[in-house]
């Protein structure tokens, strides 16, 4: 039996049956078998039938540390979920395990939360942060995002000098995973736009935001991603109804034989709505843009590590100053993980240059000008280079709401950036 035979419809007809079927196994938070490593590696909602959830003590004893990566054979019986006793899991099927059989090794994948040391304070009042990462539900939630978010809080408070007192955290379900970080808000739309509310009520025309996100993102991909033999183009995001994303990204029905815009023909050419993912929703670009309208502020940072970030740029930036925005990939692509699941790669790079170490405490230097500063373009460019995954990262800082890639300064990006320090 294929994972995709209990995700199509009349899959009930195998509730309380006992099945053998092969994948490979990774718990992230959940365990679960998924037909390709690249499903978790992505930073975008799993296609559904891609993924099987397991459950049970035999689910339970499969060690990540030995069998995270590997192909399993998993027998046990198919029971659907029940919504009151099993909340946000994303799924209405899983598989409880009585058996598991090891088939080969395909990947090794162990994510770990990681600790960090206390250290010194050093308070500023008038610097604020905004830390966020939804999730999506309990079988999305990966533990690389709370990783994300905790390496950005510490490099903040210890290296760049923000209070904690100054730094909203807005992660998944409202629940951190140790105590070595404060969840202020669970990661809905409704908390964000609530703390943006607060920013625009307490922030003045001499303070520095910096805007921090994570996690899953929506939007459709040219290029596509292939799975077992299935293309998937269209990877969460909505038809732009408004048409405001412009002529360039418009998107040729009949090359991809979809009717995007649901009209009854594939003929049209249209635009693509970008999402950030909250826990339980989405944040469409137009409405995430919306929030950045009347908060008052001497310059703003915002980094996006979600998939089809770039796409989310224009709406944040066109038309306003004084901001500096990244995005780890283009409008069309999805970011990535590293290849140990522990970070997202372009994050992880960009934190180490602002922290001037990595998680560990090895040094890193990304002061290319040996001005004993990192500007926003230095962070930028270092985590640009070691960047090794298949994604383009994204700059602007002219006003204009179009991005660049490529090394920094160029194509008139770059000037704001920088003069543009976390650290003081």
């Amino acid at each position: 039996m294929k994972i995709s035979d209990l995700k199509r419809p009349g899959w009930e007809k195998y509730v309380g049956k006992t099945v053998t079927i092969e994948g490979i196994f990774v718990r992230d938070p959940l365990p679960m078998l998924v037909t390709d490593i690249k499903i978790v590696l992505a930073n975008m909602p799993m296609p559904k039938d891609q993924y099987i959830l397991l459950t049970g003590n035999q689910a339970k004893e499969i060690d990540p540390k030995q069998y995270g990566g590997a192909k399993l054979r998993i027998t046990g019986e198919v029971n659907a979920v029940d919504d009151a006793n099993v909340k946000n899991i994303g799924d209405y099927v899983v598989i409880t395990v009585f058996t598991f059989e090891f088939i080969e090794r395909i990947y090794k994948y162990h994510p770990e939360r990681i600790s960090f040391k206390r250290m010194p304070e050093f308070r500023d009042p008038r610097r604020y942060a905004i830390l966020f990462s939804g999730g999506i539900d309990k079988s999305s939630n990966r533990i690389r995002y709370w990783n994300d978010l905790k390496f950005m809080y510490s490099a903040l408070i210890n290296k760049n000098g923000f209070s904690k007192n100054n730094i909203a955290v807005l992660y998944a379900d409202g629940k951190g995973l140790d105590n070595q970080m404060p969840v202020h808000y669970s990661a809905t739309q409704t908390n964000l736009e609530a703390v943006f509310n607060l920013l625009r009520e307490d922030a003045t025309g001499k303070d520095f935001i910096f805007i921090f996100t994570t996690n899953h993102g929506g939007g459709f991909c040219n290029a596509g991603l292939l799975y077992l033999g299935t293309m998937y183009y269209k990877l969460g995001g909505r038809f732009d109804a408004n048409a405001d994303e412009g002529a360039a990204d418009n998107i040729v029905e009949k090359k991809y034989n979809m009717d995007l815009n649901n009209d009854g023909d594939k003929n049209d050419q249209v635009s693509w709505d970008e999402e950030l993912c909250s826990w339980g929703g989405s944040i469409f670009d137009d409405d995430l843009g919306n929030m950045f309208a009347n908060i008052k502020f001497k310059k703003m940072v915002i980094v996006m590590e979600q998939c089809f970030s770039g796409g989310l740029i224009r709406e944040i930036g066109q038309n306003r100053n004084n901001m500096v925005i990244i995005s780890a990939a283009a409008e069309s692509e999805p970011s990535y993980s590293m290849n140990s699941g522990n970070y997202d790669e372009f994050s992880y790079y960009f934190t180490c240059a602002i922290n001037g170490a990595d998680p560990n405490g090895k040094t890193v230097n990304a002061d290319a000008n040996n001005d004993k500063k990192v500007s926003m373009v230095e962070a930028f460019n270092y985590a640009r280079s070691k960047d090794t995954q298949s994604e383009t990262p994204q700059y602007e800082d002219s006003g204009d709401g179009i991005s660049h890639s490529g090394k920094m300064p160029a194509s008139g990006e770059g000037t704001l950036g920088s003069k543009t320090f976390l650290k003081k």
